[in-house]
């Protein structure tokens, strides 16, 4: 009889499935890929079925995992459908990693399934252009999915995520796939397992290498456990700026559709927020509902500014003298930005700074745009890419090029700031850049994340938006403020826990309107990981490319024994 490979992979799809939003039971993720490893050294079983059972896994993951997509608009059913295939397959090709790893005699999988993952992670975090050392080759542009990590999983065990400073969420994947790893080999030692897989006797391991793989996936989580538990052993943190972070209820639909009332609850909110005489007011994503405009018109250019443009600058005149009228305090804006630069006008997702008597201060424009919701990918050479969008018109924005660091007044103190737009905040590389020194620039005092989650209804898409905050915030070690438009705003302090919410908790959040006023809390603390970066992968990469290196050269010596 054929070894059962399909319902294994099912179940481990289910299980990380329930590992996260909505049902967010984190502590499944210690064992919920024991199942998908039956497949590894499964015998009598044909390439096509074993690597085809993996990808029917993935699809049990990510298909249900992801379904919040679709929910934005019918056009996105596609590209939910299709982000879900195209995640799946990485378990088909993490199966073919461990199993090529496994001819070296059969490897511990608590060793190499940690480093496939991981390594694996990362390649989806920045697929397939996102890599930062391709900006040397001039290919590099900020893409990618770094959503359904399996640290994701512990953002609600502050003792757990600590250890992110030291090399990001990958190594609370690491900790928390060499558990998985050691279990699997326990239980594939047990002959009710064997017996229900239909393996033969001879896949029983030796004992005292099953003890030591224990031992180590014991020694990295008490280690990981440990370390959490002294970063949190702390002196409390400086109170900085009082921040109140605006949050409506508005669906993406009626946000577009009715821009007055838009702009009539915003401005309300904001206006009730300055009664308390708060040092920042931060607005969501796009809920300015005019696009803020602006001439930087380059030297040599002739072309005279469009009337109609000159017409809209006259907006930015109005808002000026409202801010100094009605608000009277820094207020961050989200908003769309058109920029004239003598040839042309060019668009950006951005969040401007406007000081309490209304002038601009400051901006920055998003650099990790999302693909079909602020620019269609190849829409030149594939024009029908634009049916997957949700839109009729050209929206296509330009992605910024700096890490600007908005800077506000509170007394005589200054306080800086680095802002996070939307999923930019689900980017391991960006937040961390704000940790360092940048010439005579130095760290920020806190993050700034403006989201507009309007598009997904309430779907749990926006909790596990809010879940993946939290690392960012012990990455970079600095708190942030978030402010979302449908979402969950939150001031999140930097050991990732959340220290303020618009009502009394996550779920109850959900649809609130209202602020969250809080000081936030001011952490000087450096981060080794904003330094050294993506380490963690890096090395998981080496170590399976030096693997895969001696399997292949195994191969060679084999043949040639042969012959």
């Amino acid at each position: 009889m054929k070894p059962r490979v399909f319902l294994p992979a099912i179940l481990s799809g289910i299980l990380l499935w329930m590992s996260f939003y909505p049902l967010n039971l984190g502590f499944l993720a210690y064992f919920a890929l024991v199942p998908y490893l039956t497949l590894v050294r499964a015998e009598n079983v044909s390439r096509k079925r074993r690597y085809f059972a993996a990808f029917v896994g993935g699809l049990a993951f990510y298909l249900p995992a992801l379904q919040w997509i679709r929910v934005a608009h019918p056009a996105m059913y596609a590209s939910w459908i299709g982000l879900s295939l195209g995640c799946a397959a990485f378990f088909s090709l993490a199966l073919f990693l461990l199993r090529q790893l496994d001819r070296l005699g059969k490897p511990p999988l608590a060793l190499t399934l940690p480093v496939v993952w991981v390594a694996l992670e990362y390649v989806r975090a920045h697929f397939p252009v996102g890599y930062p050392f391709l900006q040397s080759l001039g290919l590099h542009q900020l893409v990618g999915f770094a959503w359904y990590f399996l640290g994701h999983t512990q953002h609600d065990y502050p003792m757990m995520i600590q250890v992110a400073d030291l090399g990001g969420v990958y190594l609370i994947t690491f900790m928390l796939a060499t558990s998985n790893g050691a279990l699997a080999e326990w239980l594939f030692r047990s002959k009710t397992v064997r017996g229900w897989l239909r393996w033969p006797v001879v896949h029983q391991l030796g004992f005292f290498r099953e003890m030591w793989m224990a031992a180590f996936a014991i020694l990295l989580f008490l280690f990981t456990y440990g370390y959490g538990a002294s970063r949190l052993i702390h002196t409390e943190f400086e109170k900085g700026p009082l921040v109140a972070a605006l949050q409506a209820n508005f669906t993406q639909d009626l946000k577009s559709g009715n821009p007055k009332q838009l702009w009539d609850e915003y401005n309300r909110l904001c206006e009730n927020s300055a009664i308390r005489r708060p040092d920042l007011i931060v607005w969501p994503e796009t809920c300015y509902p005019i696009n803020y405009t602006l001439i930087e018109v380059e030297k040599g250019t002739t072309k005279p500014v469009p009337e109609e443009f000159q017409k809209w600058m006259k907006l930015n005149i109005d808002l000026q003298n409202h801010a100094m009228r009605n608000w009277r305090t820094n207020v961050l804006l989200g908003s769309g930005l058109e920029v004239w630069n003598g040839e042309r006008i060019v668009k950006s997702n951005s969040a401007l700074l406007l000081e309490p008597d209304g002038t601009l201060a400051g901006r920055y424009d998003k650099m990790h745009l999302v693909p079909f919701g602020e620019y269609v990918p190849m829409k030149d050479s594939l024009p029908f890419m634009k049916w997957f969008t949700p839109y009729t018109h050209d929206y296509s924005c330009t992605p910024g090029q700096k890490f600007t660091r908005l800077a506000f007044m509170s007394g005589d103190v200054q306080y800086t700031f680095g802002t996070l737009i939307c999923y930019e905040d689900s980017d391991p590389y960006l937040a961390r850049q704000y940790n360092l020194k940048m010439g005579d620039e130095r760290p920020v005092d806190f993050l700034v994340n403006i989201s507009n989650d309007g598009w997904f209804r309430g779907s749990e898409e926006h909790e596990q938006h809010l879940a993946i905050c939290k690392f960012r915030a012990v990455e970079a070690r600095r708190s942030v403020v978030r402010s979302v438009n449908m979402g969950i705003s939150a001031i999140i302090n930097s050991d990732g826990i959340i220290q303020a919410l618009p009502h009394n908790s996550v779920k109850e959040s959900l649809h609130w309107v209202g602020p969250v006023t809080d000081r936030v809390r001011l952490d000087k603390r450096d981060s080794f990981y904003a330094k050294w970066g993506d380490w963690a992968p890096a090395a998981c990469w080496g170590i399976l490319v030096l693997g895969l290196l001696l399997v292949r050269r195994k191969g060679s010596r084999h043949e040639a024994a042969t012959k």
